[in-house]
């Protein structure tokens, strides 16, 4: 009978336990051998021990239970193990932060669905982008400077605390100066609980959905931050949109660079944004009713 480890970190200690036995229920109704491995809140890169305890019970397949931060941390950490392309990984959305599993049509008021999904449904193959050497897997990008990953700033907040930078862009095919508030390689649509950026986003393309916002009045940014919260597609005319492999910046303030949500290590002046030549081997959940990922 085939492993599956469930790495669990869910925003909600307290419905640890539910979760468990809803999934070793769902595993063994599915013919699995259920592991699991509880990620230590204050410790959240216990999560790199906890791979290496499924790669050693030969688990085929893990199953993050959490939010974006967690499955970031998983997916870096099969890439520092050399284990990235054996270990398919599902997604059930537990955590604070799910825009990942959103964009696989997967909600934590559905998890039964979820849990079944990441039992029964197949893998493929899927992009992984890569920030300065740090891969992420939904989005990356600069603009406000995020210090506690579990807070997420409402949109008036948001606003406040955009400033812009002058920076130049370059990428294969050009290139563009100006003062910015923001950049965001995407690939996947949605970031920070639900806004919705990208429009049609493939993880199979081998390109990243890049966007630049220029410096404008702030009352002008409301009205965007509420379509996307709105699920709308986050747009302005005056938006640099672009499709490329890679994409380099160069500013002359600090950046504070973000990958999947995670709060930056520092400010940097440079940053690089790539389509990594790793993949992922991800869980599509074959119910989806909303944005196709693989085309």
């Amino acid at each position: 009978m085939s492993k599956i480890f469930f790495l669990l970190n869910p925003s909600q200690p307290k419905r640890q336990w539910d979760l468990r036995e809803l999934a070793a229920q769902t595993a063994h109704r599915r013919g699995w051998t259920a592991r699991f491995g509880q990620v230590e809140r204050d410790r959240p890169q216990s999560s790199e021990r906890l791979l290496r305890q499924a790669l050693e019970e030969d688990c085929s397949r893990l199953v993050v239970v959490g939010g974006d931060g967690t499955l970031h941390r998983a997916i870096n950490g099969l890439h520092h193990l050399k284990k990235l392309p054996s270990l398919e990984v599902a997604v059930v959305p537990a955590g604070t932060c799910n825009d990942f599993a959103r964009a696989l049509g997967l909600f934590p008021t559905h998890l039964e669905e979820a849990f079944e999904s990441a039992c029964v449904d197949h893998p493929c193959e899927t992009d992984l982008g890569r920030i300065d050497g740090e891969l992420f897997i939904n989005n990356a990008g600069f603009g406000r400077r995020i210090t506690n990953a579990a807070k997420r700033a409402k949109p008036l907040k948001t606003l406040r605390s955009f400033s812009p930078v002058t920076l130049r862009a370059t990428w294969e095919k050009g290139s563009i100066e100006g003062t910015f508030f923001m950049a965001m390689a995407c690939n996947a649509p949605f970031f920070s609980r639900g806004y919705y950026f990208s429009k049609n986003p493939r993880v199979n393309d081998g390109l990243l959905d890049i966007f630049l916002l220029p410096t404008m009045a702030k009352w002008k940014l409301l009205p965007l931050l509420l379509m996307g919260r709105l699920g709308r597609p986050v747009r302005s005319r005056h938006m640099v949109m672009l499709k490329v492999h890679a994409l380099n910046i160069e500013s002359d303030g600090d950046l504070w660079p973000q990958a999947d949500g995670e709060p930056p290590a520092g400010a940097v002046r440079r940053i690089s944004f790539e389509v990594a030549p790793e993949k992922a081997m991800i869980i599509a959940p074959s119910h989806s009713k909303t944005i196709s990922l693989w085309g």
